[in-house]
């Protein structure tokens, strides 16, 4: 309890220090985080990798704090080592290099040299950093609660919701098994990918506490000149770094969430993912919905965003479907340009962060991890190579061309399978009527004065809906039979034909008597 209080009295003190109430100016807030050690340091890393949230001066004076932590001293690192290794630390390691080349606010790393002659990195938990951490995110809140902080910033951010997940994501990353079985599980992801390199991880040496890999030589991925010197193609790079994040996204539902200069480096020829603390995980389920958005969004489908949008919230608080269209036309129509291309993508995604939070719309935390993910990648894009744009390759990977592919349809199918409330075959006049009355855009009163006769259209209009799965089925099923039963494939085409064109004729026929 005295230890708790003193250091509620150091928050206290360097807040007033820095004048942080008053006039938080982005270095002042910098060195106060610095002051306050490694959780705060913590802080101000997430803070500059929101820009989302926080104002860009801000979160260009925040990355600092990514190279800027006070190493611990080596006679630390031994004694962390030995009880991690009990005592067994100079029977593993031949040597180990002082001065760390990496120190960051929960870990730093070692070059190193095993006994068996390989060059490694061992990556060390900083001393009781985990109940530092859980202590010092009790104090904050204690303390934006007695100075009003919340009230402050509320038109800014939640902090206490920041806060918790800050605490998440910091507790994911002080568990080093976890970052090993990440490490292994993206090199298998990308093991057909031949300008990936995979980091190899020494399992027989990690611990919870400490992390043992290959040592990466090479160049950080902005170090332009000296890249430029050894002969590389600094647009083949980038385009290259593009192409894989998204395939990261949407093909492999596993990706690196923090993707800065830092953790990227060229190494023999080869684009090399470094830190892997944290990572993103999307569901399937997730993955499928933004594929859907980001295909509607690129065909400027206002209220199919919207749906989704819907659809993806987390949040319980009711939402004016009126307006979130209208902010979603808005923001789409402010970033529409002739050439997808040249849409800014950083812009567009603050954008779309800041009309989520108007309409009190809460992502997924792999949605939204993914779009700072993006928002980064698209940064480091502009300083190495402004002509590769990160939505050219979105467009290239939804290419209309190739939606309608045996491969595309096959995947079509067996989403279809798998999650039959996604709703994909419901005729769209109804599917259009059910999107009607969730958002409120339609209002109609049904009146049992002639029961017997709306039982009749309901029974007509349920047999309609039958022959149309039937029919999506057999359009689908296509593929799947194409190189097999000549006789039953073109069996499925003329049923498919005869059922569409039976559907077109029931529709021209209503159409007919309804005028």
């Amino acid at each position: 309890m005295k230890r708790e209080g003193k250091r509620l009295s150091d928050i206290v003190r360097v807040i007033n220090k820095y004048h942080l109430v008053k006039e938080a100016t982005p270095e002042r807030l910098r060195q106060a985080l610095e002051e306050l050690g490694p959780t705060f340091i913590k802080i101000g890393q997430i803070m500059s990798s929101r820009p989302d949230l926080v104002p860009k001066e801000y979160c260009a004076e925040l990355k600092k704090l990514r190279s800027n932590v006070k190493p611990m001293e080596f006679s630390l690192v031994t004694e962390i080592l030995d009880r991690e290794y009990n005592g067994e630390t100079w029977n593993i390691f031949a040597s180990i290099e002082e001065v760390p080349i990496g120190s960051a606010s929960i870990a730093q790393t070692h070059r190193a040299t095993l006994k068996n002659g390989d060059e490694v990195v061992i990556k060390i938990e900083r001393e009781h950093v985990y109940e530092t951490m859980t202590q010092d995110i009790k104090l904050l809140k204690s303390v934006v609660r007695l100075l009003h902080l919340d009230k402050l910033f509320s038109s800014v951010l939640d902090i206490d919701s920041f806060l918790d997940e800050m605490y998440q994501t910091a507790l994911e990353e002080m568990d080093f098994l976890m970052e090993a079985r990440h490490m292994k599980e993206f090199a298998n992801n990308q093991k057909d990918v031949r300008y990936i390199k995979p980091i190899r991880v020494y399992d027989e040496y990690c611990t919870r506490n400490a992390l043992v890999m290959e040592y990466i030589g090479g160049y950080n991925i902005n170090q332009l000149d000296s890249l430029k010197k050894d002969g590389y193609d600094i647009k083949e790079i980038s385009e290259k770094l593009a192409y894989n994040y998204i395939k990261q996204a949407l093909d492999d539902g596993f990706f690196h969430a923090d993707p800065h200069s830092d953790n990227i480096k060229i190494d023999d020829g080869k684009i090399v993912f470094l830190d892997f603390g944290m990572m993103g995980r999307l569901t399937h389920h997730n993955r499928k919905l933004l594929d859907a958005c980001i295909r509607a969004i690129v065909s400027n489908e206002y209220s199919e965003v919207g749906h989704i949008l819907t659809v993806m919230n987390t949040n319980n608080y009711p939402i004016d479907h009126m307006r979130l269209n209208n902010d979603i036309k808005r923001v789409l129509d402010k970033n529409k340009t002739a050439e997808i291309a040249n849409i800014d993508i950083k812009g567009f995604a603050l954008d779309m962060f800041s009309m989520l939070n108007d309409n009190k719309i809460i992502l997924p935390r792999d949605i939204t991890m993914l779009l700072r993910g993006i928002i980064v990648i698209a940064g480091l894009l502009e300083e190495i190579d402004p002509t590769v744009s990160l939505m050219q390759v979105l467009q290239t990977y939804f290419d209309p061309k190739d939606m309608f592919t045996k491969d595309k349809l096959k995947d079509y199918a067996s989403t279809v399978v798998r999650s039959g409330a996604d709703l994909m075959v419901i005729p769209k006049e109804t599917l259009t009527l059910l999107k009607g009355i969730n958002t409120g855009e339609l209002r109609f009163n049904v009146e049992m004065t002639d029961s017997t006769g709306q039982i009749t259209r309901m029974e007509k209009l349920f047999h309609l809906g039958i022959v149309t799965v039937l029919d999506v089925a057999l359009i689908i099923g296509i593929p799947f039979i194409s190189d097999t039963n000549p006789v039953l494939f073109a069996f499925y085409v003329i049923a498919a034909i005869i059922c569409t064109c039976w559907l077109f004729a029931k529709m021209f026929v209503s159409r007919i008597r309804r005028k």
